[in-house]
């Protein structure tokens, strides 16, 4: 047994894989559908739904459960505390002023990049990510800006028991090509995600740095291939690292 199993209490491990499993299925999921996906005894299922029932946690739906309120609640204060947040808005806002597309601010959660902010374009046809969203890192622009700069540990070990499922065609689906992607980045300042999520969608990102030479997240915009195409890439990416690197100050670092 390693240190880190060690100290885990093992019905909090089950209890959280079992919100996260509901939280991956907007119209919900059946006992059945919970016990048969987490291979768990069907009586420790029975418990930690009662519980989370209960408390309000998750709420049961004819035969379904979904997430309850207390997670909205206690998320949105979490939200209201992360000062990154506060600080990104402005900036997202300009950042969607002047290019015309939806800008996010993500950060890391986890083994996922989080969307913690968004500020929405104009536009028709508007790609976007949902405030909250928990996303793979291995094919979104925000996520390899994590990967690249705030992950400390060796991508080996971080990404272990990661599955690379090929979103689109383009997706990279082995550790060795995105070790190569991760040292590109590192060499730019910023990352693409150049159709691996969607097929029409291009996404940049560049990192934001925090006191400490820390980066505590990843700024970045989502168009479509009709409005970002690739000759424009060196533009936005100018412009994407111009205003990342006016946050960081604001937050008490900079790019290093």
């Amino acid at each position: 047994m390693d240190k880190e199993a060690k100290y885990q209490v093992p019905v909090l491990g089950k209890t959280f894989a079992v919100i996260e499993l509901i939280s991956q299925n907007a119209e919900g999921v059946t006992f059945s559908e919970i016990v048969a996906t987490l291979a768990e005894p069907k009586a420790t299922v029975y418990r930690i739904l009662q519980t989370l029932e209960q408390n309000n946690w998750v709420e049961k739906r004819q035969d379904r459960y979904v997430l309850g309120y207390m997670l909205i609640h206690y998320g949105l204060i979490a939200l209201g505390n992360r000062d990154i947040r506060t600080q990104a808005l402005p900036f997202l806002k300009e950042l969607t002023d002047e290019l015309h597309e939806s800008s996010h601010l993500a950060v890391l959660s986890g083994k996922k990049s989080m969307i913690l902010e968004v500020a929405e374009s104009s536009r028709h046809i508007k790609p976007s990510s949902t405030i909250g969203s928990l996303l793979p890192t291995y094919c979104t622009s925000h996520g390899k800006i994590l990967l690249a700069f705030a992950v400390e540990e060796r991508l080996e070990e971080f990404l272990r028991g990661e599955k690379f499922l090929p979103k689109t065609k383009r997706t990279l689906t082995s550790l060795d090509d995105l070790k190569r992607e991760i040292e590109k980045i590192r060499r730019l300042g910023y990352a693409m995600d150049d159709l691996e999520y969607y097929d029409d969608v291009r996404c940049l990102a560049a990192p934001v740095w925090g006191p400490g030479r820390k980066c505590i997240g990843a700024l970045g915009i989502t168009a479509t291939t009709m409005t970002f195409p690739e000759e424009r890439i060196e533009e936005i990416a100018a412009i994407v690292c111009g205003t990342a690197e006016r946050l960081s100050l604001s937050m008490g670092g900079r790019a290093v």
